[in-house]
């Protein structure tokens, strides 16, 4: 029972991180394709910078909910079995960023997951979201460069895991859900190095 129970809690974090909200709102509020506008990602930067700031806000929330309401369903079933919930906690969520930026809805493509990576962080690690939201706010307001904000974000995570939750399943999976966040970007980072990258408020038609 408790074996079917965690491969069903595995492939619904799955399935819920591939929903791609960023197509359905797009599609059933404003009645456009987002991946055939902006940058053509389905994620809340695309969303914000072409529909605006109430499509970004509802996108980065479903998208926040993808990994968090799966880890908060898995640490309550999965209660009778304390030493088991954290590792569970861990591969419930990574199945969420899987989904989002493989999800089996868009042919195994999606977004960059740093959203759905936040929702992680604020249901693991609640202590550890607001320093990297500070950090992500204080690079945009730097360089204007979401992308930028969104790497190093990605790569201080695991620095502050083992600073605030100094366990080996928690450091091991915060370094993977960083480096699945950077290699998500990597045509950001191109970008970036060849100073062609959109800075907040800019629009392109070009593909992401």
């Amino acid at each position: 029972m408790l074996v079917l129970s965690i491969a069903l809690l595995i492939a619904f974090a799955y399935i819920l991180g591939s929903v791609p909200f960023g197509l359905v709102i797009a599609k059933v509020f404003y009645r456009v394709d987002i991946r055939q506008h902006g940058s053509g990602n389905i994620g809340a930067t695309n969303c914000l910078r072409t529909l605006g700031p109430i499509a970004g806000f509802l996108v980065l929330t479903a998208d926040v909910l993808k990994a968090m309401i799966p880890i908060l369903i898995a640490q309550a079933v999965l209660s009778d079995s304390p030493d088991i919930v954290p590792l569970m906690s861990v591969i419930v969520g990574l199945s969420a960023v899987i989904g989002h930026s493989y999800s089996i809805f868009l042919g195994f493509s999606g977004g960059k997951g740093m959203a759905t990576a936040s929702g992680i962080i604020l249901a693991l690690w609640p202590w550890a979201a607001p320093i990297l939201v500070g950090i992500w706010l204080l690079v945009i307001a730097l360089t204007r460069y979401v992308s930028l904000a969104s790497i190093i974000v990605a790569l201080t995570l695991p620095v502050l895991v083992a600073i605030l939750y100094p366990s080996t399943v928690y450091i091991a999976f915060s370094l993977l859900v960083g480096l699945v966040v950077v290699y998500r970007h990597r045509s950001n980072i191109s970008r970036l190095l060849a100073g062609t990258e959109l800075k907040m408020g800019e629009k392109s038609m070009e593909a992401d």
